[in-house]
């Protein structure tokens, strides 16, 4: 490193001042001189904006250029970075003023002749909200406790201007007794809210401080103590005091609006509360305890939206992973979306439902990117809603976007073992194998018990020929679920592609058998181990019955490499076709 040399880190990019370089993955990204000292400008100011005036004056200097100078350097920085003006995950442009750069950045310390260490600057306006404490003497109470957690979350999520961490990664540090400054450390944010609830019969004593990570002192706290019908005017109590203390420029006028009151039956918001801790955990089991919870809420009340969305996201998740069969779960979850838009058309999660839905079943690209830059738009900080454009995104081919949003998914929620294993995912389909996997053995470092890496780690294994590797993850997945949907199917297609013909067999005749038994297997699992012993007609012949039946994963068969060899066959250009990604 030269003398007076600064390194700034962020995703995949390295910025060297003193080489002038800008790298991506240790290889050079070619920008121009003056677009290379404005994104050095940002990044040394990053989450603060930096106005078109300052800019100006720190590139260009003494010289007088007209501002469509600076506009075409704040281009070309987009450019390189892969970052969509309507949609920014690195560059945020506030109209007629200036510019932040949003992302986390690492400045890299030098500390001695050959010695560097990294130092983690957690973005301004960045908070993590952990799950309160239940203090009452009713262990149930704990849901309510988490929901009060989850819903401050989810309202701090929708201002544009604020990085909120997510609820897998906030509630993975629940009952661990670190220190705030590790947790801030970990999750990198600037600031962390925390606190209890006491609940006695109708009345509730909350308590919440918010404490700073870098030195560990509280910058607010305080304790309210109202009737249990007064929850939402709390939550709104302490989301307004944060964003003061805080200082949080209010730059988006939907980031001004209250949060509207949910529900006026507290029982029902508890089952809401309590289905979406079931929700969280995604496999079967706790599915269904999901459902129930959110069926009684709506029973409840039958204008609860947010109850019909955890409902339909619910039947959406049983048909996408092969639970259910595609035509009895998906038509619920969009009447059950419908019915949410009805009551409340700027609710987000039910425009990401829809988009969902438009994705997985309908096959309407149009809409699902409609619908999910609806949610996006309504509620920025969202890692969920960021996922799932992701998985948009790779399926229709525009695969550095899909890469960008489950990047930006993973910078929100950096804890969720689900995210983290679409990280990995995407690079999968974006044929990039070592990174795939190494971002998938870091997702198993941080839960040794994550099924879904598991699964997602044999596909790069048997892409690259290491189907020992690839026969180990599919096991493991099996193992740890009790049998997901197409663990054993996939299992199954590498036993072929390894010549262990007998084994594949048994599986296919296993799976068979379920079929018999009335259990539902998709007919694209039949395709898959089909494929793995050779009979590409009867795979042809299953993806066809699979179409008929709306199957989901038909919509990975463009961008998955597994199916790269049969693309230059007329029956898979067909079946392209059909589903609109010819």
């Amino acid at each position: 490193m030269t003398s007076g040399s600064r390194t700034f880190r962020f995703d995949d990019f390295s910025l060297e001042s003193g080489e002038r370089q800008l790298l991506r993955d240790g290889v050079e990204v070619v920008i121009r001189p003056k677009a290379f000292e404005t994104l050095l400008c940002l990044l040394e100011r990053h989450s603060h904006l930096i106005t078109r005036s300052e800019l100006m004056d720190r590139v260009w200097p003494d010289t007088f250029v007209s501002e469509s100078v600076l506009d075409h350097c704040i281009s070309e920085i987009r450019k390189a970075l892969g970052d969509d003006p309507r949609n920014p995950r690195y560059l945020k442009t506030i109209p007629r003023v200036g510019y932040k750069f949003m992302n986390a950045v690492e400045e890299v310390i030098p500390t001695g002749p050959e010695t560097r260490s990294a130092a983690k600057v957690p973005p301004a306006w960045s908070i993590a909200v952990l799950p309160f404490a239940n203090i009452s003497t009713e262990p149930n109470n704990e849901f309510f406790c988490d929901g009060l957690s989850e819903e401050l979350i989810n309202g701090f999520t929708k201002v544009s201007a604020m990085r909120v961490v997510a609820h897998s990664s906030s509630f993975a540090f629940k009952g661990r007794n670190l220190d705030v400054r590790e947790i801030g450390r970990q999750l990198n944010v600037a600031a962390i809210l925390e606190g209890s609830v006491r609940r006695a019969g109708n009345r509730l004593r909350i308590s919440a401080q918010l404490i700073d990570t870098a030195e560990g002192f509280h910058l607010w706290s305080d304790q309210y103590d109202r009737p249990l019908e007064d929850v939402f005017a709390i939550q709104d109590e302490i989301s307004a005091v944060i964003l003061d203390t805080l200082k949080v420029e209010w730059l988006s006028q939907k980031g001004k609006d209250s949060a509207r009151r949910p529900t006026g039956n507290m029982e029902a918001y508890e089952l809401y509360l309590r289905g979406r801790s079931f929700w969280h955990r995604r496999y079967q089991g706790f599915m269904q305890k999901a459902m129930e919870c959110f069926e009684q809420a709506i029973r409840k009340d039958s204008h609860f939206a947010l109850a019909f969305t955890g409902l339909a996201d619910t039947y959406s998740l049983l048909g996408v992973w092969g639970w259910s069969p595609p035509k009895e779960v998906f038509p619920k979850a969009a009447s059950l979306v419908q019915g949410a838009l009805d009551i409340d058309d700027k609710l987000a999660e039910a425009h990401a439902s829809q988009g969902f839905i438009h994705t997985f079943y309908d096959w309407n690209w149009e809409l699902a990117d409609k619908e999910l830059q609806r949610a996006i738009d309504l509620n920025p900080g969202c890692a969920l809603n960021h996922l799932w454009n992701a998985h948009y995104l790779s399926i229709i081919g525009r695969m550095d976007e899909a890469i960008a949003e489950v990047r930006k998914a993973h910078s929100l929620d950096p804890m969720s073992p689900v995210v983290a294993a679409n990280v990995g995912w995407t690079l999968f389909l974006a044929s990039e194998n070592d990174r795939a996997v190494g971002e998938l053995q870091k997702a198993l470092e941080l839960d040794p018990h994550n099924a879904m890496a598991h699964f997602y780690l044999g596909y790069p294994f048997a892409d690259s020929g290491k189907f020992g590797e690839a026969i180990e993850m599919f096991q493991e997945a099996m193992r740890l679920t009790g049998g997901m949907p197409w663990s054993a199917e996939s299992l199954g297609w590498v036993y072929g592609l390894a010549g262990k013909r007998a084994k594949a067999k048994v599986i296919l005749s296993e799976a068979q058998l379920r079929v018999e038994r009335k259990q539902y297997v998709p007919s694209s699992a039949f395709a898959l181990i089909h494929l793995g012993l050779g009979n590409t007609d009867e795979f042809f012949r299953c993806l066809a019955r699979a179409f008929d039946e709306r199957d989901a994963f038909l919509v990975w068969l463009k961008s998955s490499p597994t199916f790269k060899p049969l693309h230059s066959d007329p029956r898979f250009s067909n079946l392209m076709l059909n589903l609109g990604l010819k």
